[in-house]
């Protein structure tokens, strides 16, 4: 049973978030916390597996909560859940500690995934900021176009493609709607891509396919989908 803390200072945010994360059988809401200092406190006392913490909330924020909380003796995987989609937060998200970064309009089902994820050793990260990470850490005098490029030859045309799905931040799931496979058939190629251009995770892979300018180049058959992330190196 996953354990999960909710801090938000909104009683209707948390109650929402409740009612998802309780439909599923492998997850439960051991606390709740309405400010930054309360949720520390209860992670200290109750130690859940994961807490998923409002970023702008009274007197702590969220994010100093998360610093904390990654510091403790037995620390809990954190995800930090937000309505804003600003960068500073993700940057600053990520150098807290945290595990995940999502943004409140995730569909339900998305974040029951996200949290068996976060809990199972993946990072996860919203999909409209997936961009901003990529061009945050990707920088050109690291990994030149042309050699890119070239690492990308080893890749068969179908593999390419997904590997510019992976760029644009699309779940193995939705990588199998677009390309008419199923989700093992993905998960394999993935992992096939990985093992051919020598990276450990997704996260890489999405940042040699932005070097190559392959994520700039979507796909003819692409469909339109809803919420996608990039996510970590267990993700295959």
């Amino acid at each position: 049973m996953i354990r999960v803390l909710l801090a938000d200072d909104e009683a209707l945010v948390r109650q929402g978030i409740r009612l998802v994360l309780e439909s599923d059988d492998e997850i439960t809401v051991a606390a709740e916390a309405t400010n930054g200092s309360q949720a520390v406190d209860v992670v200290r006392r109750h130690q859940p597996d994961l807490a998923i913490v409002d970023i702008r909330m009274p007197g702590m924020d969220g994010l100093t909560a998360a610093r904390e909380m990654v510091l403790l003796p037995r620390p809990p995987r954190v995800i930090m859940l937000t309505s804003y989609a600003l960068d500073e937060y993700l940057f600053a998200a990520l150098k807290c500690g945290a595990d995940g970064f999502l943004l409140k309009d995730v569909y339900p089902h998305d974040l029951l995934s996200a949290v068996k994820a976060v809990v199972g050793g993946d990072a996860i990260i919203s999909p409209s900021m997936t961009r901003s990470l990529i061009q945050r850490f990707a920088p050109p005098a690291a990994s030149p176009v042309a050699n890119a490029q070239d690492r990308l030859r080893a890749l068969p045309d179908e593999q390419r493609t997904i590997l510019a799905l992976i760029a644009q931040g699309f779940s193995n799931t939705e990588i199998g709607a677009c390309r008419g496979l199923t989700e093992s058939q993905v998960k394999t190629q993935v992992s096939q891509i990985l093992r051919l251009l020598r990276l450990r995770n997704r996260v890489q892979a999405a940042i040699l396919a932005y070097s190559a300018g392959l994520s700039h180049q979507p796909p003819a058959e692409q469909t339109s989908v809803g919420d996608r992330w990039l996510v970590g190196e267990h993700d295959r």
